[in-house]
């Protein structure tokens, strides 16, 4: 009978499409409570792929910038450990993070993925909140529900702990 397995699939497809509106608006929530500026394309690219070649390289931080570390939480599932780290973007001469750079690893191996995801200003251009849609859609599949719920699970203590500052 095929019904039971569609039926399956059909949840499976519905829990997973429920955690990416969740880690939206999660997202959504603690960018609207911690910042004040628009994020530009260029603090986008910085945040998804210059602070990587900025640490490989042992480059200097991008000028007319500062990182705050914001926190960080993990998960283990068996023996995968993963873990979110939350780091606050800052122009210069600003005390809110124009951007928001959570940092997705793999840390139970040496070869585990790390992914730098960034969190805009919730008025910042929609192709920039559209950039970081895409990205959730295309890494947090099915196939990858440890990765999804990692940084669920992470969104959820970040705005807790911003909620309360």
């Amino acid at each position: 009978n095929i019904l039971p397995i569609l039926g399956t699939r059909t949840a499976n497809l519905k829990s997973n499409n429920m955690k990416k509106i969740f880690t939206f608006f999660t997202a959504l929530f603690v960018v609207s409570c911690i910042t004040q500026a628009q994020t530009t394309l260029e603090e986008y690219n910085y945040i998804t792929k210059g602070y990587k070649v900025q640490i490989e390289s042992g480059l200097d931080m991008k000028k007319g910038y500062t990182l705050k570390d914001l926190g960080d939480w993990g998960l283990t599932f068996g023996a995968e450990v993963r873990n979110v780290a939350f780091k606050g973007l800052y122009r210069s001469n600003e005390t809110k993070p124009c951007a928001i750079m959570m940092i997705y690893k793999r840390t139970d191996i040496s070869t585990g993925a790390i992914y730098y995801i960034c969190i805009p200003h919730p008025k910042s251009d929609e192709s920039i909140w559209k950039s970081t849609l895409d990205f959730v859609n295309t890494n947090t599949s099915e196939k990858n529900t440890s990765m999804s719920t990692t940084m669920i699970w992470a969104l959820m203590k970040f705005a807790s702990q911003e909620a309360t500052q």
